[in-house]
């Protein structure tokens, strides 16, 4: 049964009380105010109910000390209409939960007793989750600090790494350009050795570049934003890369439906798009048209991309996974994609899959 204290100097009147919740509850009686306060201390009451006038300590200020003592039980005052004042000063201050004027009803006392009973429940009910969800939120609060630490420590590693490769790096690339010099006094074989060595080491080279690019993104994370012309930045990249696309007689096209004026990183941006570009170009099919459309869909900025061709599957945004058989796109160094695709986001921006229309493949770009 639920545990509930009563307090009165009055015998007659605990004894009334004691012998009305008889059955319901878990009754425990004192005539001191004193013995009171011990008793919470050592247990934990439901409801507490006392009577105002007592000798040495008014109700009032016995469940006030309770309140500090034991939050969530609820506390009853029984008084005389004299009282009244220091009563309502009381209900104001949250030292009790209700009062009751004597001389009282049972049958009503014992509804605001379960009343109070209920009141306490739901209290230690919302304490539990309370107490419960600031555990879980402590614990995701040291999940998130390790997490960043591990976060750092990859990042500063991975630069450390790439940071010392670049010292071999650079005495192979000297000694290739020295062979490269004199290739013409090496024979055949070696000077195709040569070359497909120095292949290599350029090869090497991007990948730690990009490594470098990706980890550095990532540390920082933070934009730089300033309004530009969409369409207007995007004729510029298309023209910068006509070295890529011309030789395979490819054109671009770019169609909006109005000047589209948004805030940016354009020196990131930019990074992104050359990347998802490339790759594009080296997917699409000599002497075709890679189409470009830009539009505002639901207050995001879209940009579409259809051309005809091998389709770039959202794979080939992961870091190190190239979307296709590495032989045959040699040119994915498995992060170029990937720093595409976290710029993109960085902008509060996602890449769909779309599903490829007349034989067309499909990127759709949310850039923001």
């Amino acid at each position: 049964m639920d545990p509930i204290l009563l307090v009165d100097d009055e015998k007659d009147n605990l004894q009334a009380i004691q012998r009305l919740l008889r059955g319901e509850y878990d009754v425990a009686v004192t005539t001191s105010p004193l013995e009171a306060l011990k008793m919470v201390k050592e247990r934990v009451f439901h409801v507490i109910i006392s009577d105002q006038r007592m000798p040495g300590m008014s109700g009032v200020e016995l469940l006030e000390k309770v309140k500090k003592l034991s939050a969530l039980s609820t506390r009853i005052l029984l008084t005389g209409y004299t009282d009244i004042e220091s009563v309502i000063d009381a209900i104001n201050r949250g030292h009790i939960y209700r009062y009751i004027a004597k001389p009282w009803d049972p049958e009503e006392l014992k509804l605001t007793i379960r009343q109070a009973n209920e009141a306490f429940t739901l209290r230690k009910e919302v304490d539990e989750k309370n107490t419960a969800l600031e555990k879980t939120n402590r614990e995701l609060e040291e999940t998130l600090t390790e997490l960043t630490l591990l976060d750092k420590a990859k990042a500063r590693f991975l630069s450390l790494v790439s940071h010392e490769l670049n010292t071999p790096l650079t005495v192979l690339n000297s000694f290739m350009s020295l062979l490269s010099q004199s290739q013409s006094e090496l024979s055949g074989d070696l000077q195709k050795s040569v070359k497909a060595l120095s292949g290599a080491v350029q090869r090497f080279s991007d990948i730690v570049g990009e490594v470098l690019t990706y980890t550095r993104l990532e540390s920082v994370g933070k934009l730089r934003l300033s309004r530009v012309s969409l369409g207007t930045e995007l004729q510029k990249l298309t023209l910068s890369l006509a070295p890529q696309y011309k030789p395979k007689n490819i054109a671009f096209s770019l169609e909006q439906s109005e000047i589209l004026e948004e805030s940016f990183d354009w020196e990131k941006m930019d990074l992104a798009l050359t990347r998802i570009f490339s790759a594009v170009i080296g997917r699409a099919n000599s002497g075709t048209q890679i189409d470009l459309k830009c539009a505002k869909e639901d207050k995001k900025l879209t940009l579409d991309i259809r051309w005809q061709g091998e389709h770039l599957p959202l794979e080939a945004f992961q870091p190190f996974e190239t979307g296709a058989p590495e032989m045959h796109h040699h040119q994915n160094l498995g992060l170029s994609l990937a720093i595409a695709k976290l710029i993109i986001e960085t902008h509060g921006g996602k890449i769909q899959p779309m599903q490829a229309e007349s034989g067309k493949a499909i990127l759709k770009l949310i850039l923001k």
